[in-house]
């Protein structure tokens, strides 16, 4: 019984991460006034992926570490099914929307049954790898004609997948504590860059007469996130705190909720 309830804890911790991406990706996608078939979270879970990959490539880590890890990543792939097949059902479905899901997918079956022989693991992780890459730069075309650019902002889901990769390692009780610090600080410089690139951008939507702001509260609301998680993640590099399960949830949860904000803040 005290073994089987590790595995449920885990198996739930895992879970709702990805559970709850989809359930802010999909009331994102509902908000958005013409049909598009694209997921605003995706390049971050593929962030996540590829920082994973750096881990079982790079990092020393033992077989017990690497097959955890390797089973918290095993969840991404339900975010990527469930993409795939509504993006499928659907008539005006993207091609490279469903080329990025298979990127994902087949990133998830590399990483889930990793050999032991070293040679041919590290082979197979940059093959992930270079598989990754090709999804992000499928995802980055989609993005090429699109208005709205704030709602889909690559910096916001980068910074996403730097905290989802931070919350797998943790879930998979990793011990790569240099690591898993020098993600605090990368999520920190995000943050700032991202605001950056919305300030720049809200200044030259400004300028085109084609953009109305509706709702100027939620352009304030979505800076105002960007201080509490910098106030979040400042005060554990102060304190050499490391970032529990809840902290890191609470973190996911105000950056997957970017995108919402940036819906309601202007119409196009």
């Amino acid at each position: 019984m005290s073994e089987e309830q590790p595995k449920f804890l885990t198996a739930l911790s895992s879970f709702f991460p990805i559970f709850l991406l989809l359930v802010i990706d999909f009331f994102a996608f509902g908000l958005q006034p013409q049909p598009n078939t694209i997921s605003h979270l995706a390049l971050g879970v593929l962030t996540a992926q590829l920082i994973c990959l750096i881990a079982f490539i790079k990092g020393e880590i033992c077989n017990g570490q690497r097959s955890r890890l390797g089973q918290v990543n095993l969840y991404f792939g339900l975010f990527w099914m469930v993409w795939l097949l509504f993006s499928l059902g659907t008539s005006y479905h993207h091609v490279f929307m469903d080329l990025v899901c298979l990127c994902g997918l087949a990133m998830t079956i590399i990483t889930w049954k990793q050999p032991f022989e070293v040679k041919l693991r590290h082979r197979l992780l940059k093959t992930a790898g270079f598989i990754g890459m090709l999804g992000v730069i499928s995802y980055c075309l989609m993005l090429v004609a699109e208005e709205n650019f704030i709602q889909f902002n690559p910096v916001a889901q980068i910074l996403l997948g730097i905290i989802l990769a931070n919350l797998a390692l943790v879930i998979s009780r990793n011990r790569l504590k240099g690591f898993i610090a020098l993600l605090m600080l990368a999520a920190i410089a995000f943050l700032a860059l991202n605001a950056l690139f919305v300030c720049v951008n809200l200044f030259l939507l400004s300028q085109q007469s084609a953009v109305v702001f509706t709702n100027e509260f939620a352009l304030l609301l979505y800076l105002l996130l960007h201080f509490v998680m910098v106030a979040m993640l400042a005060i554990h590099v102060f304190k050499k705190w490391a970032l529990s399960y809840n902290s890191l949830l609470i973190l996911l949860l105000m950056t997957a909720s970017l995108p919402l904000w940036a819906n309601f803040a202007y119409l196009p």
